[in-house]
């Protein structure tokens, strides 16, 4: 089985998937002997290697009892008569564990256990997420009030190592030339990004953070297993450079003023952004609490050519070392009133306008 190491999951909509794109660095992982498979027309599905893994790999796996876990799927199994039905056998799991960020991909198809709301919140989440979904993709800057710089970082759907590096180029770009009209302060705009790809998002705000350390992941014992740097311009997960960025203009941007907006639809690499802001000098982060379990950092594991599991196997913590299991709440809430068909009426942007002026 191969390890496709990867940071995010490309979560687009609510309950709905992309297809991962296959990432430059491959590993070999543990492989898992296969005791038993089930096979449907010319698909075989390692039955056995799949529910061990997960059940010995995921974060979560404390939190359940496995007892009761592996006498329900057992009995769930044994009665599958379709690869729709074994699928689900998985999903249950998945269920169980309240993984929503874990996916299982086989045959063009994701399957995985998605959080669920009421109407009443669907009324205003469903257009915040479709909007999101939308604006994939698409980063956005202007200039807001007079020294205030704003910059919306939404999705980024991106993983051919090409266009890695041309994203992260362009963002740093757009920051340098922001900066220099934004004395007083940047606002990131995060509420819009469903996740993707972090290698380009932190490489192309890198003149923010400064070359020191950014993050870390930890295992299920609150051991760091892995560290995020940024150096020279560039992202680092655990000594890999994911970009090769040419910073035209390197410009002392680590004690400029930054306000971090956040809401219900950022997650996965979107709300690894904001930890990874979290403890820099000079940082107010607002709005409502990201996508609750979206903090988990994932790998892609292929178990077969048809199969793939993208799988959330650490948590990840800030530069101060603070682990993020659930969310990453603002320092100041204020709930719903988005206004992006004109930001100065936006609440959010409004309350960070008013912070950095008083800053």
């Amino acid at each position: 089985m191969l390890k496709i190491s990867h940071i995010a999951n490309p979560q687009t909509s609510i309950g709905y998937n992309k297809k991962p794109e296959p990432m430059k660095r491959l590993t070999l992982s543990l492989l898992f002997a296969l005791t038993s498979a089930i096979s449907f027309g010319q698909s075989t599905i390692p039955v056995d290697s799949l529910y061990t893994f997960i059940k010995y790999n995921s974060i979560h796996r404390k939190t359940v009892d496995w007892a009761k876990i592996d006498k329900s799927f057992n009995e769930q199994i044994q009665s599958a008569k379709s690869l729709h039905d074994t699928m689900n056998c998985f999903v249950t799991v998945l269920k169980n564990l309240n993984d929503v960020h874990s996916q299982i991909y086989l045959n063009n198809k994701f399957y995985g256990h998605y959080p669920s709301f009421d109407d009443s919140v669907l009324v205003w989440l469903k257009p915040l997420n479709d909007k999101a979904i939308l604006e994939t993709n698409k980063i956005y800057s202007q200039n807001m009030a007079k020294g205030i710089g704003y910059i919306r970082i939404p999705a980024i759907q991106i993983y051919a190592s090409e266009q890695i590096n041309n994203c992260a180029q362009s963002l740093a770009d757009s920051i340098t030339k922001l900066s220099k009209k934004s004395k007083k302060g940047i606002i990131i705009d995060l509420r819009l990004n469903g996740g993707g790809n972090i290698y380009p998002m932190l490489s192309g705000l890198s003149q923010l953070l400064g070359n020191q350390t950014v993050g870390y992941e930890t295992d299920i014992n609150d051991s760091i297993t892995r560290t995020w740097e940024i150096k020279n311009g560039n992202f680092y997960i655990g000594g890999y450079q994911t970009t090769d960025l040419k910073v035209k203009e390197i410009r002392n941007l680590t004690k400029i003023p930054i306000v971090v907006i956040i809401g219900p639809v950022t997650k996965s690499a979107g709300s690894m952004v904001a930890i990874a802001f979290k403890g820099r000098p000079n940082t107010y982060i607002i709005g409502e609490p990201t996508a609750d379990g979206y903090t988990t950092s994932n790998g892609y594991f292929q178990f077969t050519s048809n199969l793939t599991l993208n799988f959330a196997t650490n948590y990840v913590a800030d530069r101060n070392k603070i682990i993020y299991k659930t969310t990453v709440n603002p320092e100041l809430t204020i709930n719903e009133r988005d206004n992006f068909d004109n930001l100065l009426n936006d609440e959010k942007i409004r309350a960070a306008i008013k912070w950095l002026k008083e800053k």
